[in-house]
């Protein structure tokens, strides 16, 4: 499993994305600490300047683990459920250039606040079937390209639905679709799941990507959160994707990447990865 970290070239205080800055320079960053591998989260898949990231990649051994869509939610008012049919085909337009960008990374596409909520939908009918007919615009091109979408399991404080992991299974199975598989996060596990380990067991070969944060929201090892029986568990279904930190910046962005870093390499015995 790669270790990866969060990167943004801005968010908010209270966004859990580690790196700030320039990407280029994250992913410099980021090698300099030790990761393995990064996780973008941007607006619009156009503003990565590919040739530059290979070029650096390539120079610090580095990978782009993942791509986050959120910023296409939150600052530009995209979401795959709208009731809006415009604002619905943007997003879903948005989403396919975000399957090209992650396909010249061998990236996974995370769909999570994109996929937008039931209460501004206004109906429950209505967003399943708007996020159905999206995702089945959406993954023929991803398998395609043999890009993964990883529909994001998130709590019911921040989403409205697909909270657990069992809902998320449930909605993903309805495709039939090796190229769409669920995300867990450590943080939206320790309020939703009732046994996480054999949550992690159930999702088994369909888990596409995890993040990690601890119980608080801060880097691994400053809560309560179990991280070693997660990533035994990861380990014994099989899973080898990123282990991606999203965590608050706090108490600086160097000191939660360096504290995440030691506690996924104790928990993992992993070493920084050719």
């Amino acid at each position: 499993m790669k270790l990866a970290i969060t990167a943004a070239e801005t968010a908010a205080a209270h966004a859990p994305i580690v790196l700030r800055g320039p990407f280029a320079d994250t992913m410099r960053q980021a090698a300099g600490i030790g990761f393995d591998a990064v996780e973008y989260h941007l607006a619009d898949p156009d503003t990565l300047d590919i040739s530059r990231i290979r070029h650096v990649a390539k120079a610090t051994g580095m990978a782009v683990a993942s791509i986050g869509t959120g910023p296409a939610y939150i600052h530009d008012g995209l979401s795959l459920t709208s009731p809006d049919a415009g604002v619905r085909g943007a997003a879903v337009g948005r989403m396919l250039r975000f399957i090209r960008l992650a396909h010249a990374f061998d990236s996974v596409v995370i769909i999570g606040l994109i996929k937008g909520q039931i209460r501004e939908c206004g109906d429950a009918a209505a967003y399943d079937r708007h996020l159905a007919s999206a995702l089945e615009n959406c993954l023929p091109l991803a398998g395609e390209l043999g890009v993964t979408l990883v529909l994001e399991a998130m709590n019911r404080y921040e989403c409205d639905t697909l909270n657990t992991i069992d809902e998320c299974l449930e909605f993903v199975k309805r495709f039939n679709s090796d190229r769409l598989k669920i995300h867990i996060d450590t943080f939206h596990m320790n309020i939703e799941e009732g046994d996480i380990r054999k949550s992690i067991e159930a999702g088994g070969a369909r888990i596409g990507h995890v993040h990690i944060a601890d119980s608080n929201r801060m880097w691994p090892g400053r809560g309560h959160y179990d991280f070693l029986e997660t990533v035994q568990t990861l380990k014994a279904i099989g899973y080898t994707g990123a282990l991606s930190v999203e965590c608050l910046a706090r108490p600086t962005p160097e000191e939660a990447a360096q504290g995440a870093l030691d506690t996924l390499r104790m928990v993992t015995g992993a070493v920084r990865q050719p």
